[in-house]
């Protein structure tokens, strides 16, 4: 049985997971779409969610691998750029510290061919539900093209 490659969404930190699901098998991932990518190395962020790491049994080890990382957590910017398949990446709007704006222009410029999606808060922000259609909308061409 052939294996037939597929179009990967994720959002906020599952977008790193997304980034390593494509970089372990590239032949398995057409393209690729990161909602509201997780912002690296932003030290406010970083604590927060390290202490709730840790809260759930998390080693130290393991909150190091998870948060570390250049431009998305858990994933170096050399890594990133070894990426092939299409990808879309879609920004918080309006911004907050955990999915800041920087993080979707460095991707953008480390992505070859990568392409920004209309933006929206990230679910379940009180103001997402306005977005809901255009995020659909956006989704649904990004898959279809």
């Amino acid at each position: 049985m052939r294996e037939q490659p597929v179009i990967v969404v994720a959002g906020s930190n599952g977008c790193s997971a997304a980034v390593r699901f494509g970089l372990a098998f590239p032949h398995l991932v057409e393209k690729l779409l990161l909602a509201w990518p997780a912002t690296a190395g932003d030290s406010a962020a970083d604590f927060r969610t390290s202490g709730g790491l840790a809260a759930f049994g998390a080693s130290d080890q393991i909150i190091c691998s998870l948060l570390d990382g250049h431009t998305l957590r858990g994933v170096t910017d050399g890594e990133l750029a070894t990426l092939v398949m299409q990808i879309g990446v879609l920004a918080s709007v309006p911004e907050n510290p955990f999915h800041q704006r920087h993080t979707v222009d460095l991707l953008l410029r480390l992505l070859s061919g990568s392409e920004e999606l209309p933006g929206s808060p990230e679910p379940p922000s009180p103001g997402f539900a306005v977005y809901l259609d255009r995020l659909l909308d956006a989704v649904t061409e990004f898959a279809c093209r």
